[in-house]
């Protein structure tokens, strides 16, 4: 097992109790008007670009292989991890080429670990258009774009990063943090992390995603906003991350694979309590 640093020990000793009950509260309008949660709007829409990804690719549209017949909606895939239960800790996964929710149960504790990519960032499809994980994109982009000069090179990552750190393949462990303490920053940038980590953390519940949000803003002071590469939204170069005691999210440019221009590959997880826990 990875021995926790002190910052993620005593996150852990004081973790939020996450509840699994889904009450009713603010809701997306999905397509049609259908009322939804973030998160299942934001899966639906990356399904759709797989979709268009295959389109592309039969038509000659595409630009290579890219990720060859993987490319559709209906290739995505239910697993359970251990045997459902209300007293012991289960795993159920829901994934595709796209996009992997990751969610760990044990009794009254839920914890998301969603991946979330998508090709191309904007396109329509059977006359709708779309543009998953524009809130991510728009929110990421805002508090590396309040930072001033000096706070930006304490934010600079040491190294560069072509894809997620931590993510398919890489569970860990967690690196030392790097990057500027978001407690450090004005209130209304620390505003701007928080509208960021609201978009990963809203795929939860109502009442789950504001006890998280609550957790991980009580301790902007050992939290780190950080950055590699670059920081325009249109360079595949581009590397943003926060990193917490408990919130860890990467957000990642990538090349084009199918088409041209660039898309991202995204991460959030909870370093205390991610894929199960003691």
């Amino acid at each position: 097992m990875v021995e926790l640093p002190d910052r993620r020990r005593q996150a852990q000793r004081h973790r939020v109790r996450r509840p699994r009950r889904r009450p009713e509260g603010r809701r997306a309008e999905g397509h049609g008007g259908r009322p939804q949660r973030p998160g299942l709007q934001g899966l639906q829409d990356i399904r759709a670009a797989d979709d268009y990804l295959a389109q592309a690719q039969a038509s000659g549209g595409g630009r290579g292989p890219g990720g060859g017949d993987e490319y559709s909606s209906d290739k995505y895939y239910l697993a359970f991890f251990g045997e459902p239960s209300e007293t012991e800790q289960f795993m159920v996964e829901f994934g595709g080429h796209h996009a992997a929710y990751n969610i760990t149960y044990y009794k009254d504790d839920v914890s998301l670990s969603p991946l979330t990519a998508i090709e191309p960032q904007t396109f329509e499809l059977n006359g709708t258009s779309y543009a998953p994980l524009n809130d991510k994109r728009d929110t990421t982009m805002a508090a590396i774009a309040s930072l001033s000069e000096s706070e930006l090179a304490k934010a600079e990552i040491s190294g560069s990063f072509d894809d997620l750190l931590l993510g398919p393949g890489n569970d860990g462990p967690f690196p030392d943090p790097e990057g500027v303490v978001v407690g450090d920053l004005s209130q209304e940038q620390q505003d701007k992390v928080t509208a960021m980590i609201r978009t990963w953390v809203d795929d939860l519940d109502e009442e789950a995603a504001e006890a998280l949000v609550a957790e991980y803003v009580s301790a902007y002071d050992e939290t780190y906003l950080g950055w590699s590469g670059a920081t325009d939204i249109d360079n595949e170069e581009t590397y943003v991350r926060v990193d917490g005691p408990a919130v860890w999210i990467e957000f990642s440019n990538q090349g084009g694979i199918v088409l041209d221009g660039v898309h991202q590959h995204t991460i959030f997880r909870d370093e205390t309590a991610d894929y199960g826990w003691k």
